[in-house]
């Protein structure tokens, strides 16, 4: 009898059975795992399932979500009603309930959605009104009526891709991509796009991590947040004491204002960019399919230049048709007079140098629904 000590380990177990990987079993297993992923690809994220459930404060993905939600689940106010779509400039600058105290025929709704720009306004506009019928008039703002080119390309904006992520179907991921206009941003925008958990990941880990709070906040802006939005006052600060001189490029600062602001509106206002026509074509593309959304419904487009800034500069161009001359070929398309708003471009109805102040906004909000409603009548 052999000692324990001395048995040999491979006679106390059973020897493995060899098998060999085909690569039919690789394929399988290979493809399971695809269709695992497509699965979960296409039934939590491409479904719109996650978006419900995307930060509303720390997600831009889920900030778009919010003023999307806001807007669809309004109730119909009995009036005309007329959606006004911008960026900041009309989210800071325009109170849809002062609008809508001053009159009676008309309800104004502030669709501004901060970082955005005309090509994210198509697909917005797509989807908040599917049936091209809700609204009398789509008021669209345009920064300047002149087309000035800035330094950035606005066209190769990739920062705009997480915005619209979710409201990108795989019909348009192609000409989506294509309209970017350098391949280092074609390429990370196709890739958000063909893998949104990607744009999601951030907040997605965040979520699973505190997935009741979550919900709770979630719950508790689609419970007040449109009222919040429809009740927000605007900016408090003030640039009164701001003058600049273009000639002599000086400035004169508000007392206080920190260096960095002066080095800041010192960048903007005496920038002098190269003018192209950038901003031109930019514009004649998406506010052009945007106004062709409602060819042939009754509903109409006014096209205004909100207030553009405390010290406007000089005219950087010239061009001899602008976006404005394309676009009002349109019948359909109504133009406010481009010197409707200047007199309100002062340092003192300022916050910053792009955003009116709570006193801007209060002056701005009653005089641009009265033009609107003229431009309609």
């Amino acid at each position: 009898m052999k000692s324990l000590t001395a048995i040999d380990p491979s006679e106390t177990r059973p020897q493995a059975p060899g098998r060999k990987v085909s690569l039919r079993s690789l394929a399988t297993f290979s493809g399971c795992l695809l269709l695992g992923y497509a699965c979960v690809d296409m039934g939590v994220f491409r479904s719109g399932f996650y978006a419900r459930f995307l930060d509303p404060d720390k997600s831009a993905t889920g900030y778009v979500e919010r003023s999307l939600y806001d807007e669809i689940n309004r109730k119909p106010s009995g009036r005309k009603e007329v959606l006004v779509v911008g960026n900041s400039r009309i989210a800071e600058g325009f109170s849809a309930k002062i609008a809508n105290e001053r009159q009676s025929t008309y309800w104004f709704s502030n669709f501004g959605v901060s970082a955005t720009g005309d090509r994210v306004w198509y697909y917005l506009v797509r989807d908040v009104d599917p049936h091209r019928n809700r609204y009398d008039a789509i008021a669209l703002t345009i920064d300047d009526y002149d087309d000035p080119d800035d330094y950035e390309d606005v066209a190769d904006r990739a920062s705009e891709m997480p915005l619209l992520v979710n409201r990108l179907g795989l019909g348009d991921m192609v000409p989506y991509t294509r309209s970017y206009t350098s391949w280092k941003s074609r390429v990370e925008v196709f890739r958000g796009l063909a893998l949104p958990e990607i744009v999601y990941q951030r907040d997605f880990q965040d979520f699973m991590e505190h997935p009741i709070r979550r919900v709770k906040r979630i719950a508790e802006y689609r419970a007040t947040g449109a009222k919040y939005s429809y009740d927000y006052g605007g900016l408090q600060k003030s640039l009164a004491g701001l003058e600049v001189d273009y000639r002599n490029q000086r400035i004169v600062f508000p007392a206080g204002m920190p260096e960095n602001q002066r080095q800041e509106l010192t960048g903007m206002f005496f920038s002098r960019p190269a003018q192209r026509g950038r901003i031109r074509a930019f514009e004649v593309r998406w506010l052009g399919a945007l106004v062709d959304l409602y060819r042939g419904s009754k509903t109409k487009i006014v096209i205004f230049q909100a207030p553009r800034n405390p010290a406007p500069k000089p005219p950087l161009v010239h061009l001899p048709w602008t976006t404005v001359d394309e676009l009002r070929k349109r019948r359909y398309v109504r133009v406010i007079d481009q010197h409707a708003f200047e007199d309100l471009e002062k340092p003192e109805l300022f916050a910053d140098h792009v955003h009116l102040n709570a006193s801007g906004r209060k002056i701005f909000s009653p005089r641009f629904a009265e033009r609107v409603k003229e431009s309609l009548q």
